[in-house]
């Protein structure tokens, strides 16, 4: 299993929380999932226009900056684009990552403000201890609990009976008797 790791900024700590989360403007311009003329890429075209409608990333986040993001989504919970975004697939003019008409994409909001929220006690109660953490750090990712799956799927553990003391009920007794019984 694929383990990602991610430094240990706002940015860094919000990438893996939940499923996707906002991306590009609508099919404008014949921009629709990425895939504008050039994309912003070296070597040509035009730069790719700004995201619309982010509420949990920085506005100023770029199309090169949230698809690493998204992708990181997508392997943790392995869905695609369209669960959380209204999506028809990879160049479709149809595609409008900003709409919000899945509530999945909200669900994945408050999830992101969730794990940023986890991650930052954990890293206030770990620097409290006086240990010096760096980026040493554990985060918790969506990944920690999705495990590959939509909806987290928590396995119960049962723990195993306790094992019999010498001298409990039924036990016998150091004489061979059992305990409490006649000799």
């Amino acid at each position: 299993m694929k383990q990602l790791r991610f430094g240990a900024t706002l940015f860094g700590a919000v990438i893996l929380a939940a499923a996707v989360v906002s991306a590009q403007a609508p099919a404008a311009g014949g921009q629709g999932g990425g895939q504008g003329a050039g994309g912003g890429r070296a070597g040509g075209g035009q730069a790719a226009a700004p995201l619309q409608n982010l509420k949990v990333f920085p506005k100023e986040t770029t199309q090169a900056q949230i698809l690493p993001t998204m992708r990181a989504f997508e392997g943790a919970l392995q869905v695609e684009c369209g669960h959380c975004h209204q999506w028809e697939g990879q160049g479709n003019p149809t595609n409008n990552f900003a709409a919000d008409v899945k509530p999945q994409k909200e669900i994945a909001r408050a999830m992101i403000r969730m794990v940023d929220s986890i991650n930052q006690q954990i890293q206030a109660g770990v620097s409290a201890t006086g240990l010096r953490t760096g980026d040493a750090v554990q985060k918790v990712t969506c990944a920690t609990c999705h495990r590959g799956k939509p909806i987290p799927q928590v396995e119960t553990y049962n723990p195993p009976a306790p094992a019999a003391r010498p001298g409990g009920a039924g036990a016998p007794a150091p004489g061979g008797a059992p305990a409490g019984g006649r000799q």
